[in-house]
């Protein structure tokens, strides 16, 4: 075909997306020597006004008709995807090329037919992912590569959109969902930025009483540690962003399907830099003027939306709904059930276990000497303890398991349950007061569920509630007894609190990085704040003055996830847990994991391991050490 041809765009269907495309078209047909030829519409009169709205010179009232023309040099259709299987066999059978709007189809089996009768027919054929084939992805590509924001450890994609009222979403006939709508955006990210040797992947969502996904999140992990969560949803609040997280800072594009903005900021979430996004019309232009480039120099598929990718893309949707269980009337669980070592590379040796069974599980309370670096079991049972405290005289300890607070007598080795009133579940956040007649708690028992922070006389069992808002975590009191410094969450954002006791209104936000901000404890002369963040990516260990300031990193790691920094009476050492990055998401401490325990001095220095356990969730939550600094106790597991 001559490259100055003039070439006869039609659009199958006359809805809100066709008009979008006609919208690009009309901004560059004289340009790129292109025609508003045609649109087909199952109603003629619906036809003639999109006709005489965009300047289309034919109406037709069937698709069948459009597909006979001969005259058309590429279709585009931008029907419902439940449609697009059935109109795209039409139009290839008639030997039309096309240009399919997303999704390519329902599933994949659907998908590799067209494809197939497209190869067989001799026809271009491209999937209308317009992400893809816009300038702002190699943009974005290249600051990423410059390594202005670090190593990426960890990127989040988000398109939600509350639209449940439109009928076609909620509806399985229709091929309804998030993921076939949004979602396929979001998982594509993952593709386009972060590749395909993915080591394993996890899905989760909330299905319909119609039985299609409301929302969906899809979690993968890359060979190389590095996650992806991708999330859609048709029922939550407006939502659409990609962030990469690196280790220097992160970069967030505005939204996730046609990015008008790139934004930088460093590990605090201060604004570095901003680029706009290069967009002709209103981002549809560039598969227009793509696809019309392939058709003139005889190709048969799209450089930047290959067939290749599309399949790739439609396994992984066939593959996240089959977990789901999301299945459409016509199809069967076999439809879109794969392999996924085909559609996902995953090894199949990777062990997807629940770390939240905790059932049939050995607890051994045990004391590490720094001195000599040795390793005491105080205290085994068959349950889950967690995440031992050591009193100030260093006399005892307490830990809580089942909801309840318990004493640990170190001279005798008895155990006595701590009277705690109505206070019935209590998990592993919790500190001694400097005279050890408290404990301040975090419980859930209130009528949200969500922890809120109390102080129990240890010998009475009378409760004192500290903090008016939930869920609030608490990890330090400070030296003289008069603050706490908590973990909580307020407007979505997990960040380190203060909050003078007595006072419930004194709440004072310390940390506004981004991301999950945990673990705040004080050191011995309430200078110095000790907590862990992911705003790099990662979860590492930080510190800063009491009142916010001075926020300083500690931990650099590349491979690890290090959580909660225990400082030690003498202010000398801090003691650590980490996980292989990799093994679980940086914003999460799970149990039942290979830990490792690491101690370094308060300024960083020094880094070493102490010993390797099974562990994680409840091993060493709050501080443990033992008053002279010589030694700090934690709790280790077994599955049985």
């Amino acid at each position: 075909m001559p490259n100055n041809k003039k070439l006869n765009i039609a659009v199958l269907g006359a809805g809100n997306i066709a008009g979008a495309f006609s919208t690009a078209l009309k901004g560059i047909k004289e340009e790129y020597n292109l025609a508003m030829y045609a649109v087909a519409s199952r109603n003629l009169e619906k036809a003639d006004a999109f006709a005489g709205k965009w300047g289309y010179e034919r109406a037709y009232g069937s698709y069948e008709d459009l597909a006979s023309d001969d005259n058309v040099d590429l279709i585009y259709i931008a029907t419902p995807h439940s449609e697009h299987y059935k109109n795209a066999k039409m139009c290839l059978e008639h030997g039309r090329n096309l240009l399919v709007e997303k999704a390519f189809t329902a599933n994949l089996e659907q998908t590799l037919e067209i494809i197939e009768l497209a190869r067989a027919n001799d026809c271009f054929l491209a999937e209308a992912m317009w992400t893809r084939y816009q300038p702002a992805y190699g943009i974005v590509k290249d600051m990423l590569d410059n390594g202005e924001i670090g190593k990426i450890h960890y990127v989040e994609s988000d398109f939600s959109v509350p639209i449940s009222h439109v009928e076609r979403l909620v509806n399985p006939i229709l091929a309804g969902g998030a993921l076939l709508d949004l979602g396929v955006y979001s998982i594509t990210v993952a593709a386009m930025y972060m590749g395909y040797n993915i080591r394993s992947l996890q899905v989760d969502g909330v299905i319909t009483p119609e039985g299609v996904d409301a929302t969906n999140v899809v979690k993968l992990t890359y060979a190389d540690g590095t996650m992806v969560r991708a999330k859609s949803s048709f029922v939550d609040s407006d939502s659409n962003y990609v962030k990469f997280v690196g280790s220097n800072g992160y970069l967030v594009l505005s939204n996730t399907n046609c990015p008008e903005t790139a934004s930088i900021y460093d590990i605090n979430g201060t604004l570095i830099h901003e680029e706009k996004l290069p967009i002709l019309v209103n981002g549809y232009e560039y598969e227009i003027i793509e696809c019309a480039q392939m058709i003139r120099e005889g190709k048969k598929e799209a450089k930047s939306m290959p067939l290749s990718e599309t399949i790739r893309i439609q396994g992984w949707m066939d593959s996240i709904r089959s977990k789901l269980g999301v299945i459409y009337p016509w199809e069967t669980e076999d439809t879109i059930k794969h392999d996924d070592t085909q559609i996902w590379g995953i090894s199949p040796a990777f062990s997807d276990e629940d770390p939240w069974d905790r059932s049939n599980t050995t607890s051994y309370l045990e004391i590490f000497d720094i001195t000599d670096n040795s390793r005491k079991i105080a205290y085994e049972c068959n349950s889950v303890i967690e995440a031992p405290n050591w009193s100030h005289d260093g006399s005892f300890l307490t830990f809580n398991g089942d909801g309840l607070m318990y004493k640990f007598d170190l001279a005798t080795g008895s155990v006595t349950q701590i009277p705690s009133g109505n206070l019935t579940r209590m998990n592993n956040d919790h500190v001694l007061s400097c005279d050890d007649k408290f404990i301040s708690v975090s419980d859930e028992s209130n009528s949200t569920g969500k922890s809120r922070i109390h102080t129990i006389n240890i010998e009475t069992g009378e409760t004192t509630a500290i903090t008016p808002l939930v869920p609030s975590y608490l990890h330090g009191i400070s030296p003289d007894d008069k603050y706490m410094s908590y973990c909580a969450e307020r407007n979505g954002e997990y960040d380190v609190y203060e909050i003078e006791v007595g006072k419930p209104d004194s709440e004072v936000r310390l940390t506004t990085a981004p991301g999950l901000n945990d673990g705040p404890e004080y050191d011995s002369k309430g200078e110095y704040i000790y907590f862990n963040s992911v705003r790099t990516g990662l979860m590492q260990a930080w510190r800063m003055k009491k009142d916010g300031t001075k926020q300083t990193q500690l931990t650099f790691d590349s491979h690890l996830n290090t959580w909660f920094p225990h400082i030690s009476p003498d202010r000398s050492k801090i003691v650590m847990v980490s996980y292989r990055k990799g093994d679980l998401w940086p914003g999460d401490h799970v149990p039942n994991k290979t830990v490792e325990l690491r101690m370094m001095d308060a300024d960083g220095s020094n880094l070493k391991t102490l010993a390797t356990v099974f562990g994680g969730q409840g091993t060493i939550n709050v501080n443990s050490w033992s008053p002279d600094s010589k030694k700090f106790a934690f709790v280790s597991y077994k599955r049985n």
